[in-house]
């Protein structure tokens, strides 16, 4: 018994001493993978570091050499007006950045675009366009009495012109916009300068037979205000002041000859025919007040000289009048009568003289 349990006794010692190199072993193993994995973790810890440093100065550099900028969040078609909520913000490097951008949203808010605009496009302030403030004296104002074009919106600029049968073309009314349209008549805007403007250019159409007619703006926004060159007559400007029921008198003459036209033209098209307005025959109720632009004759055919009066239109164009004509005739020289009942002796010889002239040519016309 003794024997065996030293022997046992040797055996456990053994076995211990085993397990004990086996565990120092196993811990040394284990504790060089973990300090192995120790300074792995380190080493990616500081590259990552690093790593990111490198970003955030890359950024920062980035953010020294961009700019902000502002784009629409949709589509803008010119003239429309830009407002906050049309919006975002974009970043933009300074290679190649306009030097134009604005600074703000304000900058932008309350402007129109002179050219349609794409979704995320940088606006520039070369693509805006201020809206002058209102003037105190702006008044709408609706007109019938002036040719439209065919192809007129709503929204078109125009100039409003007046031609006469000299061939002389001046413009009344620059850069007018379509407020509203229901051919033939349109609204707009004026001043008080333009509302006398285009009052004496009323009179005068209605007493010289010349025309107001409207002309359509390409690109208004990138296109500037025409100057107004229509020199107000002082006899007119005399008229008015003597008579102001002149203008309406004028412009109710100028809508009827406008409407006989329409009608005459629409009448026409329900017949089936094809024929442009600007090549009809002018009615000669029409052709007594008021005729379209392109219906005039060339102006070396007509004489310059302002005593060239209607009596000698009528010998030149030999149109026999009838009796609701020659009735019409004798209506305006009466008007004519009352309006200028107020001039000099010598008015009136020479009124004396022009209705000699009538009588001759109405006798020796053919």
């Amino acid at each position: 018994m003794p024997i065996i349990k030293r022997r046992s006794r040797k055996l456990i010692y053994a076995g211990l001493a085993g397990a004990a190199v086996a565990g120092a072993l196993c811990t040394g193993i284990t504790i060089y993978y973990i300090s192995g994995y120790q300074d792995q973790h380190r080493a990616q810890r500081t590259e990552y570091e690093q790593r990111i440093t490198e970003l955030e100065q890359i950024q920062q550099e980035q953010q020294i050499a961009t700019r902000v900028a502002w784009a629409p969040l949709r589509d803008i078609p010119p003239g429309h007006m830009i407002a906050e909520k049309d919006l975002m913000e974009v970043k933009l490097s300074y290679d190649g950045m306009p030097a134009d951008l604005p600074v703000g949203k304000k900058d932008i808010a309350g402007k129109g675009v002179k050219i349609a605009l794409s979704k995320g496009t940088p606006i520039t302030t070369g693509m805006l366009f201020q809206e002058e403030p209102t003037p105190a004296d702006l008044r709408h104002r609706e007109m019938r009495a002036v040719y439209l074009p065919s192809s007129m919106k709503q929204g078109d600029m125009v100039d409003v012109r007046i031609q006469f049968p000299t061939g002389q073309d001046y413009i009344v009314l620059s850069k007018k916009k379509v407020d509203k349209l229901q051919s033939p008549a349109f609204w707009t805007t004026i001043s008080e300068q333009e509302i006398l403007l285009l009052s004496s250019a009323l009179v005068d159409a209605h007493l010289h037979q010349a025309t107001l007619y409207a002309l359509q703006y390409v690109e208004p926004q990138l296109q500037n205000r025409a100057v107004p060159n229509y020199p107000p007559n002082a006899e007119v400007t005399r008229l008015i002041a003597n008579n102001p029921n002149i203008v309406k008198q004028a412009e109710r003459g100028l809508e009827i000859a406008i409407r006989e036209l329409l009608e005459s033209d629409l009448g026409e098209r329900r017949e089936g025919s094809h024929t442009q307005v600007s090549d009809m025959p002018i009615h000669s109720s029409i052709n007594n007040s008021v005729r379209t632009p392109d219906s005039w004759s060339s102006a070396s055919s007509l004489p310059l000289d302002p005593s060239y009066s209607a009596a000698g239109r009528a010998e030149e164009y030999n149109e026999p009048e009838t009796r609701t004509q020659a009735k019409a005739r004798e209506d305006a020289d009466r008007e004519a009568e009352q309006i200028l009942g107020g001039t000099s002796s010598t008015s009136e010889t020479q009124s004396t003289h022009e209705d000699q002239l009538d009588d001759e040519l109405i006798f020796s016309s053919p």
